[in-house]
């Protein structure tokens, strides 16, 4: 047990053989270069390993999360999906979906595996806003990843479902994604759009419940979030969550989508998430 306070405090039992690092990761995705950062923990002996994944367009890295658990023991990867910051390709929300496969696929190789001290049988998912969307999706597709926290999380489905159904949200929908196509290589607001329309059944989560029910979740949500309000994208999961009988923790705090105002409180919550795990 560490008798420190990750999310405030860096680690006074440093490996001094073995420290603490940052890497640069490069790897492939359908043939396209992605990049992202591994933060290593203290120690030779292999480790769990998070794979925090940010969210559309990704100005907030998280790096802040990610140096926190690292101090607290784990691994941490975070990386860029196709089209976003520096990595190759274009962005779509379908090949951000594949990259996180991409990745998960890399650090199972045993050559990866062995180089980073990852454990390949203990691998977790924390995603903010769209990351949160795509750690639900991914753990349902590899079944062995048990444990998923989702920050501000965005259902793709359900909002697509609620734009049909109140068009008058669609013009203030297509500025927020026109804002954040900007950033993004091969995007635009009409093509996000069309995509979450066309896989509005599929990325439905609410209809994937029952599929999550043997998972550990965290939700954290934002009382004064404007781009995944609470009423449409955390409340509802939450009480899905209720009715399928899933294991899982819910907060919300009075802050935005980014926690801006809130970042010592949320890493102090997923450190205590993960201590429970």
């Amino acid at each position: 047990m560490i008798k420190f306070n990750p999310a405030i405090e860096d680690n006074p039992n440093i490996d001094v053989e073995h420290p603490e690092s940052m890497k640069p990761i490069v790897f492939n995705s359908n043939g396209i270069k992605l990049l992202g950062t591994f933060f290593m923990a203290s120690g030779k002996e292999k480790k769990p390993t998070v794979i925090l994944l940010h969210g559309f367009p990704g100005n907030e890295n998280n790096f802040d999360i990610a140096h926190a658990i690292k101090r607290f023991g784990f691994n941490v990867v975070v990386f860029h999906y196709r089209g976003s910051w520096g990595s190759g390709g274009n962005f779509s929300i379908s090949n951000s979906l594949e990259d996180v496969y991409s990745m998960i696929e890399y650090i199972y190789q045993d050559d990866v595996s062995d180089r980073l001290n990852i454990d390949e049988k203990n691998i977790l998912l924390i995603g903010h806003s769209m990351g949160g969307f795509l750690s639900f999706l991914t753990s349902i597709k590899y079944p062995q990843i048990k444990n998923i926290a989702s920050l501000a999380g965005f259902n793709f489905g359900f909002f697509s479902e609620y734009l049909l159904q109140n068009p008058q949200f669609v013009d203030a929908t297509m500025d927020g994604l026109a804002q954040g196509s900007m950033l993004l290589a091969g995007s635009s607001a009409k093509k996000v759009y069309n995509e979450m329309l066309t896989n509005k059944d599929e990325w439905n989560l609410l209809k994937l419940l029952p599929e999550l029910r043997g998972k550990n979740i965290l939700l954290v949500g934002a009382e004064f979030d404007y781009v995944a309000p609470l009423e449409l994208h955390h409340h509802p999961m939450v009480k899905g969550l209720k009715n399928v009988g899933a294991n899982f923790k819910s907060e919300v705090y009075k802050t935005g989508h980014s926690f801006s105002s809130a970042r010592i409180r949320l890493t102090t919550e997923i450190i205590s998430w993960l201590k429970r795990i």
